[in-house]
């Protein structure tokens, strides 16, 4: 993947917000904290009678994309640990246990008026398909050769069937982002996938990621189809 040096004249405007809603509080903890050298600021705004809680990863043609639970309660921290096959996260007011991760949550009262139009987009990530999770994985994991985080998987349902996937640029530029994915044959029941390039055989998804010899990739399940995704 090659990169190439942005020049001011490159640089896009921010021409509106994408709101993608996930499954649950577990998985917006696991988004902000697993394998991340520090964990990503949650961003909390008001929403009617409830909170949004949303996390920034990424910035598609001008279009950052926010990914967000809705809460009947807010709080300060997210505090997130697994330990064994056990994965827990909740709202904290304080962060006083070091066993857990913390994500800060940002208090906005007032959002800029171009992060209030989230639809319309015409931009799309355009998607190839890879023939099965082991290639998935060997996408997502490439940047912990350079000391990166692995780059996270989201699942979602298309039409009857499961899909897995993660967004990797091609250079430097947000404009070639492509999703990868693959099909799945059910629904994921847990959190991470293992991976070894020594057996390829036994990647699959996984609810620990301590085993010796393997390495982890988080997943991030989203209540409905990615907007920002076009399948050809």
């Amino acid at each position: 993947m090659s990169a190439k040096p942005r020049t001011d004249s490159g640089a896009k405007r921010i021409v509106g917000a994408c709101f993608v809603e996930l499954e649950s509080l577990t998985d917006l903890a696991r988004l902000s904290c697993a394998f991340e050298r520090a964990p990503f600021p949650i961003f909390m705004s008001k929403e009617g009678a409830a909170y949004r809680l949303a996390v920034q990863t990424d910035l598609f043609m001008g279009i950052p994309i926010f990914y967000y639970i809705e809460s009947e309660k807010g709080g300060e921290f997210v505090a997130y640990r697994s330990a064994g096959e056990t994965e827990e996260a909740q709202l904290v007011d304080a962060a006083l246990n070091p066993s857990y991760m913390y994500a800060p949550i940002v208090h906005v009262l007032k959002l800029p008026r171009v992060l209030e139009k989230r639809q319309g987009f015409r931009a799309r990530f355009l998607a190839a398909q890879v023939s099965d999770l082991a290639n998935l994985m060997k996408i997502a994991s490439y940047k912990m050769l350079y000391e990166e985080p692995p780059l996270p998987l989201y699942t979602f349902k298309n039409g009857t069937s499961w899909i897995t996937g993660c967004f990797a640029r091609l250079d430097d530029f947000e404009e070639a982002s492509l999703f990868f994915y693959c099909r799945l044959e059910k629904e994921p029941t847990s959190g991470f996938v293992r991976y070894s390039a020594a057996r390829l055989s036994d990647t699959d998804f996984s609810k620990r990621i301590d085993e010796h010899g393997s390495i982890y990739v988080k997943v991030v399940k989203l209540r409905e189809k990615h907007p920002l995704v076009e399948f050809k």
